[in-house]
């Protein structure tokens, strides 16, 4: 892959509003099936209730398999910084800044001669305030993005192992991770 492309998408990441960018080997995810575990344990209300998340996608083994055959990634990340208690709707707000980040990457890449690139979102899809589950079909299927974690990335040992600041339970920021997956 050429380097000016995904210098191209790194840079598109920080124009569209990441704070933080990151090109690693594809190799360097780390997959763990207790991340997707966590969507049981505790059961999160997500679970069954959304398109992009568990029950509804691949399997961990087989998103495994699927990295393996990518060469490279972009990390991107977007940290706010708290100043004061923020609202739900502030959250959502900045996960769909992200999910339009992630989207417009995958597009760039897709355009760019990788028809197989693959954009992953950090938390559930946003992209409506109640999805419509597996009773419809997605409203937006060509803009919905997974969930890293309902995939089984370890964004925590992964944003360490590239050397990318990530406190889950930071009280002053907060940390919002995507992952561009490109060969």
């Amino acid at each position: 892959m050429g380097k000016t492309i995904i210098e191209q998408l790194r840079h598109e990441a920080v124009r569209l509003g990441a704070t933080k960018t990151k090109v690693i080997p594809a190799s360097s995810i780390v997959i763990d099936e207790r991340v997707r575990l966590k969507c049981l344990i505790p059961l999160c209300d997500k679970y069954n209730q959304n398109l992009m998340c568990p029950p509804n996608l691949p399997s961990v083994e087989e998103f495994r398999k699927s990295v393996q055959r990518y060469s490279k990634a972009l990390f991107v990340q977007l940290v706010l910084k708290k100043k004061r208690k923020i609202s739900k709707a502030e959250i959502r707000s900045y996960g769909l800044r992200l999910h339009k980040i992630i989207h417009q990457l995958e597009r760039k890449a897709l355009f760019s001669g990788y028809p197989l690139a693959a954009g992953l979102i950090g938390g559930s899809c946003k992209l409506c305030r109640k999805c419509v589950g597996s009773a419809r079909p997605c409203r937006h299927p060509l803009m919905a993005r997974p969930s890293i974690e309902g995939m089984g990335v370890d964004v925590i040992k992964t944003a360490k192992k590239i050397g990318l600041p990530f406190d889950f339970s930071s009280q002053d920021r907060l940390f919002w991770n995507g992952l561009l997956l490109i060969d």
